[in-house]
């Protein structure tokens, strides 16, 4: 599938799962892990906290890999979430 189609499935199901706690929009891009496999990282962006329980996540990443699995799909799926205060982590050793 390409990161297009899998951003349509995951903002369908996402705005399904979360739609008590302001989800707003969602983004899926393939990448490679750490040992070359190819994956999908999903970032789930909401208006504003609480970020919601872990058990949520961890079940909206369940359904999101098992529908793409019925679609042919088998990558890994790694779930994050995001906020508009958000501030990306910058290691000023790393620079």
């Amino acid at each position: 599938m390409t990161d297009e189609e899998i951003n349509e499935v995951v903002s369908r199901l996402l705005r399904k799962q979360f739609e008590d706690l302001e989800f707003e929009y969602a983004t899926a891009e393939s990448e490679e892990d750490y040992d070359g496999s190819s994956i999908v990282r999903v970032v789930a962006h909401f208006r504003d906290r609480p970020v919601p329980a872990a058990v949520r996540l961890i079940d909206a990443g369940h359904e999101i890999r098992t529908e793409l699995i019925k679609r042919g799909d088998r990558r890994f799926v790694f779930l994050n979430v995001a906020f508009p205060n958000d501030h990306e982590f910058v290691d000023e050793d790393l620079e």
